[in-house]
């Protein structure tokens, strides 16, 4: 089994050119995406299929048992969609019955303390770990989780499992975790739509198109019969292993003016948080969180939060702390195994 590739940095200056050059090598072998968004759409075309969604606002409790009229469902985060996504890639053909009533897939990397009391779904944690590592984001052609909240009809539910769970709804792009964009390439509109222009057009087979198609007009969309206006990809990886030095001029000294415990936004993929404490939390990841750590003995750390969850989740994961809390924190130092990925400010 081959290892899913990692980015390569220096081949792409438009989303045409990441596109011909690279997605086919990121994406699963098609005929198996639409062996398995067949199976998907084959057993939530049942009478009484058991629907999982992504989490939406009165429904966030991953793992817990929810009902729409007679039909039963659970809600996840992002966990199920990465699970099938790589499967797929790896060739796997998905027994969606099977896995549905077996639980035999994630629901959640973890469950916070209040979630646990009505959890009915026993699998969670993640598989496949060397996607997001390597600097991936996996994203979505449509929303998971529409902004309207409300559920109107079974479709709804329908339309909301095959969003999360389809293979042909992924996609992979830049993580904004590991790389330095003006915007989250993978969530824009522009490139979404240019992107499934693409996948229409130059990366499936004729027998496999209308499959595709079906897929996307479902969904309320139409493919542009027109090439949309290609677009500029502008990206660098972060430096978040660089010196001290080199970063001084960008944070603050121990001289310059503590800020109390708050957040705010500095750009769309990065939030600026002091803190008393080291910290790496479950309900934190994916914030963007660049945190800055005032211990009490004076000395000053910043890291980014989702890089060094990325590198240490392994260790903490497993520790009672956090099956029991969902974050492991420590209000004396920088723990050893953290160490490489967080700066000290001088």
């Amino acid at each position: 089994m081959n290892k899913y590739p990692s980015p390569n940095i220096n081949k792409s200056i438009t989303l045409k050119e990441f596109l011909d050059l690279e997605i086919s090598e990121l994406l699963p072998n098609q005929d198996i995406m639409i062996k398995n968004h067949l199976n998907l759409v084959e057993y939530l075309d049942r009478e009484s299929p058991f629907f999982v969604l992504r989490k939406f606002k009165n429904h966030s409790n991953r793992g817990s048992i929810y009902s729409f009229e007679k039909h039963k469902f659970t809600v996840s985060d992002n966990e199920p969609a990465l699970w099938v996504f790589m499967e797929t890639y790896y060739q796997s053909e998905l027994d969606f019955p099977n896995l549905i009533k077996n639980q035999r897939f994630p629901i959640a990397f973890a469950l916070k303390q209040e979630e646990k009391k009505g959890n009915i779904w026993q699998t969670k944690g993640r598989k496949h770990q060397d996607f997001s590592a390597k600097g991936w984001k996996h994203c979505h052609i449509f929303q998971c989780s529409p902004l309207a909240g409300k559920i109107a009809h079974k479709n709804d539910l329908k339309r909301r499992s095959l969003r999360l769970l389809s293979p042909l709804n992924h996609f992979p792009f830049f993580s904004p975790r590991k790389y330095s964009m003006p915007f989250d390439y993978g969530e824009n509109k522009e490139c979404i739509e240019y992107i499934i222009w693409w996948l229409y057009n130059h990366f499936y087979t004729n027998a496999n198109k209308t499959y595709f198609k079906t897929f996307i007009e479902s969904q309320d969309f139409i493919i542009p019969i027109e090439e949309p206006k290609d677009i500029k990809i502008d990206y660098s990886k972060k430096n978040n292993h660089g010196s001290k030095t080199k970063k001084m001029d960008n944070i603050k000294t121990k001289n310059q003016k503590k800020i109390t415990t708050t957040s705010s936004k500095t750009n769309s993929n990065e939030v600026k948080k002091e803190s008393t404490c080291f910290k790496i939390s479950q309900n934190w990841y994916g914030i963007g969180f660049i945190i800055t750590v005032n211990f009490i003995n004076g000395r000053i750390f910043q890291y980014n939060h989702d890089f060094v969850y990325d590198n240490t989740i392994s260790h903490y994961g497993k520790l009672d702390c956090w099956k029991k809390y969902g974050y492991y924190s420590s209000s004396k130092n920088i723990p050893t195994r953290a160490q490489p990925f967080v700066t000290e400010i001088i």
